[in-house]
């Protein structure tokens, strides 16, 4: 029935469901899904609200109706859960199909899904579109043939879900909104153009468009730029304005005729369904239904395809990927930020690393959640002054999603073509009382972010990167897994931890063998017996086997503990030279000297 409608008409929905309750309730703490059980009459009545002022579709009050309210409520026990989401989703039904009853036109009712599993499970657990199916099944239980799932910034469980109800209901109508920044790409870091394309490869998905986040104006923007060619439908469904604060209340703008001139617009561009989401009102739907009376759909407007010459070029200005891509082994040394201001020790080392033949200088970002020196500007600074490719690392502990993106866009205008993705080392527990950490990303959803900027802004001349491979971890299975879903957002090279046994260059050479991925592998030199005790027993992800602190005595002078320390290390590197792409050398106390004598000596290949 929903098909045929919008083959003819525009499709009007409801407005907001939270924010317009939040505007009528008593100041009780409830969230509008509450309301369900505990205000059936006021929910009712806003559904009718939106249906007198023209809407055709009104969604049920369920956007956070999963698990996650359920334990927000008290609730702790799994099955007490389980019945504790059927009811207020049941309870929320019946009050959609109650407003929906007895009208003169065709109302549809659609089942509304929010992203309860984003929150609830981590990159590591089992599969989270099990909550999807539970909630797909207690609305399939209670007889919805339409089911629109919103705000989300992945179409990863979204499609699994969508597939699962088409088994169950092959004439189910599947909608989805993604919610997007002005820039265009999710809370994910995934942009709207992916979204969309695959969205439209989806056989089980029947609409696709946005929803929340921004105003009317700047998702027509969004929109505009995108691809909507194909036989699906077309959603759009922006908020009334940009939130702010008066009287220490939150709210929306209400430029109703400015929402509807927009929505207008927009309806030119193609897009089939519309409506509104946060701070709209039955207001803002009767704008539209007067508005758009009487308008048949919109031919979508063809897309030009980008050329081949727009392919993303990872070599373009980038020396360090053109040789490890030939197939060369490649020399990377990484040098420590300083802890205040003085950054001349670091200069002198990149001027004498650089004079070695070294391809690359890589600059840690606050390793152990120390403070140093920012990476980035000082991989701008090395790049500039001493005519070195640097790979900056970038850990994820500290800067949210709108610093990060700054942060590689002021890299890329200063040249940087090379990053090391890092999740990072968490803050100190004592420490965390006065020092938040952020972590908006971890390493692999960045590496995804940055992908997905190589694609749409960086296109010929794009972001390399690297992350970080710690050979050392029990369940070689799963570093495997994290490695490949790390190479699948894009990653180009690992860079281990430091090498010191046999065993772990036998590790990598099965990994480099299952994965076929370029490794950098990590030599770090040992100073003295004191340096080497250290390592050993106090540093994470590290092993050093007896055999190797026996090397050492307590007694060695500086020279002959840096004579053990370049033997070993040429000893590790003739041991990987079939596994290694080439070596990531880390600076014990900024001796690069050390550094510059085991390049030096290490045998021509």
């Amino acid at each position: 029935m929903i098909r045929e409608y919008l083959k003819e008409h525009i499709l009007i929905t409801d407005g907001a469901m939270g924010t317009y309750y939040d505007r009528k309730k008593s100041e009780n703490g409830r969230i509008a899904e509450e309301a369900n059980l505990l205000e059936p009459e006021l929910i009712t009545r806003i559904h009718e609200e939106y249906l007198e002022q023209g809407a055709r579709l009104i969604r049920t009050n369920t956007f956070a109706a999963n698990h996650a309210m359920a334990l927000g409520r008290g609730v702790r026990d799994r099955r007490e859960q389980d019945a504790y989401v059927k009811h207020v989703i049941r309870a929320a039904w019946k009050l959609a199909q109650k407003a929906a009853e007895n009208r003169p036109e065709e109302i549809f009712v659609a089942a509304d899904i929010g992203p309860a599993a984003e929150n609830l499970f981590s990159e590591y657990e089992t599969d989270p579109a099990a909550e999807y199916r539970f909630l797909a099944d207690c609305f399939l239980e209670c007889g919805a043939q339409i089911f629109n799932f919103e705000t989300f910034s992945d179409i990863k469980y979204v499609a699994k879900t969508a597939r699962y109800i088409k088994e169950k209901c092959p004439e189910a109508f599947v909608m989805v909104s993604f919610a997007a920044n002005r820039n265009g790409y999710t809370t994910q870091g995934i942009s709207i153009s992916r979204l969309f394309a695959e969205a439209a490869q989806t056989p089980e998905i029947d609409s696709y468009g946005c929803n929340c986040l921004l105003g009317a104006a700047h998702m027509y923007k969004l929109i505009k730029a995108q691809n909507l060619a194909g036989d699906k439908f077309i959603q759009v469904l922006p908020n009334s304005g940009y939130q702010q604060i008066v009287r220490g209340q939150a709210g929306h703008a209400d430029g109703v005729h400015y929402f509807a001139d927009k929505m207008e617009q927009m309806v030119e561009l193609g897009v089939n369904i519309i409506g509104g989401c946060c701070g709209t009102t039955p207001k803002h739907i009767r704008m539209l239904c007067e508005k758009l009376a009487g308008k048949a759909p919109y031919e979508k407007l063809p897309v030009v395809e980008k050329g081949g010459e727009d392919a993303v070029s990872q070599t373009r200005n980038n020396p360090f990927m053109a040789k490890l891509q030939r197939g060369e082994k490649v020399i990377a040394v990484e040098l420590d930020p300083p802890f205040n201001q003085d950054a001349q020790k670091l200069m002198e080392g990149a001027f004498q690393l650089k004079q070695s033949g070294v391809d690359i200088i890589t600059i840690a970002d606050s390793p152990l959640a120390r403070a140093r020196a920012d990476s980035v500007l000082l991989a701008a600074k090395v790049s500039a002054m001493v005519d070195i490719p640097v790979m900056p690392h970038i850990a994820c502990r500290d800067r949210n999603r709108i610093s990060m993106h700054s942060t590689l866009l002021g890299a890329h205008i200063n040249g940087i073509r090379n990053l090391m993705i890092v999740t990072g080392d968490p803050v100190p527990s004592g420490e965390r009382d006065n020092t938040k950490s952020v972590f908006d990303f971890n390493s692999i959803r960045f590496m995804e972010y940055v992908k997905e900027l190589n694609q749409e802004i960086f296109l010929q001349d794009a972001f390399s990167y690297g992350g970080a491979l710690n050979q050392n971890q029990a369940n070689e299975d799963q570093v495997m897994k994290r490695m490949q879903k790390k190479i699948d957002a894009g990653l180009s090279w690992f860079m281990t931890q430091p090498i010191y046994s046999d065993e772990e260059v036998e590790k990598l050479g099965r990994m480099k063998q299952e994965l076929n991925t370029k490794i950098l592998c990590g030599i770090m030199p040992l100073v003295s017996y004191r340096n080497a005790m250290f390592i050993k027993n106090e540093m994470p992800g590290i092993q050093v086997p007896d055999e190797i602190v026996a090397q050492y005595r307590p007694d060695m002078s500086r020279a002959e503990a840096e004579d053990v320390a370049v033997r070993i290390s040429l000893s590790i590197m003739e041991k990987l030279e079939e596994v290694a792409d080439g070596f990531y050398f880390m600076t014990p106390f900024n001796r690069v000297s050390l550094i510059t004598r085991i390049i030096h000596a290490r045998k021509p290949q």
